[in-house]
C-alpha cells in the first residue's frame, strides 16, 4: 500500500470536531430519560392503558437519544473532514471510513464506562456511519458545514425511530432499556401496528426530507464546482492573453533596443575617437566634456538594457528611484496630492530601476483611484529596520481611500481580479517583481478609512558621504 501523505489539515475543523466529541460524551449526564420525564409518561401509558401518552413518549426518547448522539456524530465527520490525503492516495475514501469507525466506538464505550449507559452500536450506527462516509468524499467539500450537519441530524433523527418499531424487535435493533420498554408496553397494549405506523410515517418522512437536502448540497457542491473551473479557466485564458502579450511586447521591445543602441554604439566610438585627438592635442577642457558625453552615452544604454532585460539591476539610492518617480508622475492629475518622506536617501537597492518605477507608480495609481470620492492624500514613505542582522528598506504607499474588504487583501494580487473596470494586471505585476527581489508586501487596510501598502527589500548597500 502506498504511503499517506496529509495534503492539508484543517486545525479548526479538528478542534471543532474534538470538542463536539466531548460534548457527546458529557450529553447523557446533561440530558436523561429524566428530563423529558419519559419514566413517568410510560407508567402513565400502562394504568390508562393510553397509546397517545406511549407514542408521546415513544417521541420524546427519538428527540433524548438524537441529541445525545449528534455531537458525536458530527464531531468524527469534521474530524476526519479535517484530514486532506494527497491525489495519488488510491484508499482515501477507505481511510476515512475506517477513521470514522475507529471514533464512533470508543465513544460508545467511554460513554458506558462514565455514565454506567450501555450503547448498543446497531444498525442505525452503521447506516450513519455510511452517510458519514458519503459526505466526508471531497466531492462535497464546497458545501458549508452545518447544511451537512443538518443532513445529519435529520438522518439521525429518522433511524432512531427503527428503535422504538415492534415489528424489529428480532433484529439487532432497539435494545436499548427505553426502547425495549417502550415495545413491551406496545405488546401490552395491543399497540403494536399503530406504534410500527407512527415510526413508520416519521421515518419515511425524515427520509424524504434527508433524501431532498442531500439532493439540494450534491447540486449546491456541482454549481460551486463548476463555478470554481469555470473562474479557473477565466484566470487562465487572462494568463495566456498576457504572455502572449508579454512575449509580444518582448518582440517589440528587443527590435527597438537593438535600433536604439545600435547608433549609441557609434556614438560612443567617435566620441572615442575625438577625446584621443583631444588629449593628443592637450585639449583638456575638450577632453573632459567628452567624458560627460560619454558617461552620459553609457548612462543612456543602460537605462535600455534594463527595458530589456526583466534580470538587469544595478545599485540605485532611494532618493533616486523617487525622484524618479516624482518625476514620471508629475504630469499625472494626481501629482499634486503626493507627498514623499524619506529619512533613508543615500541607502541603496540593487534592482531594475524601470521596474521598481513601475512598482511604486501602480500602487500611486491604485491609491488615487480609492480616494476619487474625497480629497486624495496619498504618502510615500521610506522606512528602514533589521532581521537577524540583515537590513530591509520598505516603500510605504498609504491612502484615504475607500478601503479593501479584508477577505479580498488575498485576492488583490491575482492576475484577472479587479474591483474596478480594468484587466487586473497592475497588482499581479507589482507582486511578481517583489518576489523575484525575494521580498514581500504587507497591505493594512480599513473600509472607508483608507490602505497603507508596504514593499519590503533586501538593502544593497550606502553611499558615502
Amino acid at each position: 500500500m502506498d504511503n499517506i501523505h496529509i495534503k492539508n489539515f484543517n486545525h479548526s475543523k479538528f478542534w471543532y470536531g474534538l470538542l463536539m466529541v466531548i460534548v457527546g460524551i458529557i450529553m447523557p449526564s446533561i440530558i436523561t430519560v429524566n428530563t423529558f420525564s419519559i419514566p413517568e409518561k410510560l407508567n402513565q401509558a400502562i394504568r390508562n392503558e393510553d397509546v397517545i401518552i406511549l407514542m408521546v413518549a415513544g417521541l420524546e426518547l427519538i428527540a433524548l437519544n438524537s441529541l445525545r448522539a449528534f455531537p458525536h456524530y458530527l464531531g468524527a465527520f469534521f474530524i476526519t473532514e479535517s484530514i486532506e490525503i494527497s491525489d495519488n492516495f488510491p484508499f482515501e475514501k477507505l481511510f476515512k471510513s475506517a477513521l470514522i469507525c475507529l471514533i464512533i466506538p470508543p465513544v460508545y464505550f467511554i460513554i458506558g464506562y462514565v455514565h454506567h449507559i450501555k450503547y448498543y452500536f446497531g444498525m442505525p450506527a452503521f447506516v450513519l456511519i455510511i452517510l458519514l462516509m458519503l459526505l466526508g468524499k471531497n466531492d462535497y467539500n464546497r458545501v458549508s458545514g452545518w447544511k451537512k450537519s443538518t443532513l445529519i441530524m435529520v438522518f439521525l433523527t429518522a433511524f432512531q425511530f427503527v428503535d422504538i418499531m415492534p415489528c424489529m424487535e428480532g433484529l439487532p435493533i432497539g435494545r436499548g432499556e427505553t426502547s425495549k420498554e417502550v415495545k413491551l408496553i406496545a405488546h401490552f397494549l395491543q399497540a403494536d401496528k399503530t406504534v410500527d405506523i407512527m415510526a413508520l410515517v416519521f421515518l419515511l418522512l425524515l427520509l424524504f426530507l434527508g433524501a431532498l437536502l442531500f439532493l439540494l448540497i450534491r447540486d449546491e457542491n456541482n454549481l460551486r464546482s463548476m463555478n470554481a473551473l469555470r473562474e479557473a479557466n477565466r484566470k487562465m485564458e487572462i494568463e495566456a492573453k498576457f504572455t502572449a502579450l508579454k512575449n509580444r511586447t518582448f518582440l517589440e521591445m528587443n527590435s527597438l533596443v537593438h535600433d536604439l543602441k545600435s547608433p549609441l554604439t557609434s556614438a560612443q566610438a567617435l566620441v572615442g575617437v575625438v577625446k584621443l585627438n583631444c588629449e593628443m592635442d592637450g585639449r583638456s577642457k575638450d577632453v573632459d566634456y567628452l567624458e560627460n558625453v560619454e558617461l552620459a552615452i553609457k548612462r543612456m544604454s543602460g537605462m535600455i538594457s534594463e527595458i530589456l532585460y526583466e534580470d538587469y539591476r544595478s545599485l540605485i539610492t532611494t532618493d533616486e528611484l523617487l525622484q524618479a518617480v516624482l518625476a514620471q508622475i508629475s504630469i499625472t492629475e494626481y501629482a499634486p496630492y503626493v507627498t514623499v518622506q524619506n529619512e533613508y536617501p543615500k541607502n541603496m537597492l540593487i534592482l531594475s530601476k524601470t521596474r521598481m518605477i513601475r512598482v511604486l507608480i501602480n500602487l500611486l495609481e491604485n491609491a488615487y483611484e480609492a480616494t476619487k470620492h474625497t480629497v486624495p492624500n496619498i504618502q510615500i514613505k521610506v522606512s528602514r529596520f533589521f532581521i537577524e542582522d540583515n537590513a530591509w528598506l520598505g516603500f510605504e504607499v498609504s491612502d484615504n481611500g475607500c478601503g479593501i474588504d479584508m477577505k479580498n487583501c488575498d485576492k488583490i494580487w491575482e492576475v484577472g481580479y479587479s474591483t474596478r473596470d480594468s484587466h487586473g494586471l497592475g497588482l499581479s505585476f507589482v507582486k511578481s517583481v517583489v518576489d523575484s527581489y525575494e521580498g514581500w508586501i504587507d497591505i493594512e487596510s480599513v473600509t472607508d478609512r483608507g490602505t497603507t501598502i508596504k514593499v519590503v527589500l533586501k538593502e544593497g548597500g550606502q553611499v558615502n558621504g
